[in-house]
């Protein structure tokens, strides 16, 4: 795909203005029951031209490094219902900050006609990072590639069409029509995890930034490396990410509550989490420390998968080996290895981890 450059194709696509829709366009409106819903778009590309006039000039990892931001903090479409042309309320998707490496980071925000909230909905399965509405996809060409994996600057993105989005928050406002809207969707008060370790007081202290060297290996018939597939990723919010429901986020620096269940016997120590995102990706977690510092963390990683069928689950051995930076002990290097592969030698998948320090 061609990509025009975003500065020339601005001046093609007007906006509107109104109170609390600046910026806003009216991209679709319909019946539903007895009201009439229009529905707005904010162009996330359009607003990010605003910031950064030299957009186009940036490296293509940067693109979506600011991408990915505005749509984490910003709201993407509003959806507004009448009654006889009497605003009744608005339904805003809006990206949620904390929703850190997760796909689904979006929440919905369900505002009474007076800008009151009624209700945010947490738990809602919509992603992605490219809209149909977006200006790139608003020329014969852009709209080729609606609902279809293109390459854009230099990774594989989805363009994701808006009839699925649209039919999932149409669904959502029927429920709020009945007032049916399940409790377990709804956003829950969070409460801080008080840290388990002294490693995560520390790392939360001491920990700016991140960066993850993510290998996959592949071996041959006698088990000899055949290939190795690494990518890096980076990280700057270590709370954020190592709380959320994300494989690498959990796996890179198991974060324990202070009230979860604890066994030591000598320098190991067995580890009963009551948090949910710890006990989605591992189980039968040992703890080995060394001066009353952790040198290593083992158990099993739950790999999960989704089938036609539903859901199904593998496991794997993991460990987390601990190093000394600075003055604390952190994970250094993970593995993901077979459950044959006691000693760790032939593991799946590794990740590398170089730390940067307040």
């Amino acid at each position: 795909m061609r990509i025009i450059p975003l500065l020339i194709l601005i001046f093609f696509v007007s906006g509107i203005q109104a109170q609390d829709l600046t910026n806003f366009e009216l991209v679709d409106n319909y019946k539903l029951e007895d009201l009439k819903v229009k529905v707005y778009f904010k162009d996330p590309l359009k607003e990010i031209l605003k910031e950064h006039p030299d957009f186009d000039n940036k490296a293509d990892k940067e693109k979506h490094v600011l991408l990915s931001k505005y749509l984490h903090n910003n709201t993407l479409y509003i959806f507004q219902t009448f009654k006889k042309k009497e605003l009744q309320k608005r339904y805003e998707l809006i990206g949620n900050p904390k929703k850190i490496r997760t796909k689904y980071y979006f929440n919905l925000d369900i505002l009474e006609g007076n800008g009151n909230i009624d209700k945010e909905i947490d738990k809602i399965s919509v992603g992605g990072s490219f809209f149909e509405h977006m200006l790139l996809f608003q020329t014969k060409q852009g709209k080729e590639f609606i609902g279809k994996g293109i390459k854009m600057w230099g990774y594989f993105v989805m363009i994701e069409p808006y009839d699925n989005l649209k039919n999932k928050i149409t669904e959502l406002i029927k429920k709020d029509l009945q007032n049916a809207i399940p409790d377990e969707l709804l956003v829950k008060e969070e409460k801080t995890i008080e840290p388990l370790f002294d490693y995560q007081k520390c790392g939360l202290k001491t920990i700016s930034k991140r960066e993850f060297t993510i290998t996959v290996f592949q071996y041959d018939s006698i088990g000899n490396v055949k290939n190795k597939y690494p990518r890096t990723e980076k990280d700057s919010e270590l709370y954020l990410s190592s709380t959320s429901k994300d494989i690498t986020g959990v796996t890179t620096f198991p974060f324990f509550s202070s009230s979860d269940k604890n066994i030591t016997n000598g320098n190991k120590i067995q580890v009963e989490s009551e948090l949910e995102n710890i006990n989605y990706y591992l189980k039968d977690i040992e703890i080995t420390t060394e001066s009353n510092e952790v040198v290593k963390i083992e158990g099993q990683l739950i790999i999960h998968g989704f089938t036609t069928k539903g859901e199904t689950t593998n496991y794997e051995l993991y460990i987390a080996e601990f190093e000394k930076i600075d003055n604390c002990s952190f994970p250094k290097l993970i593995k993901f290895c077979p459950l044959d592969d006691l000693n760790y030698e032939k593991p799946r998948l590794t990740i590398e981890i170089e730390y940067e320090l307040k």
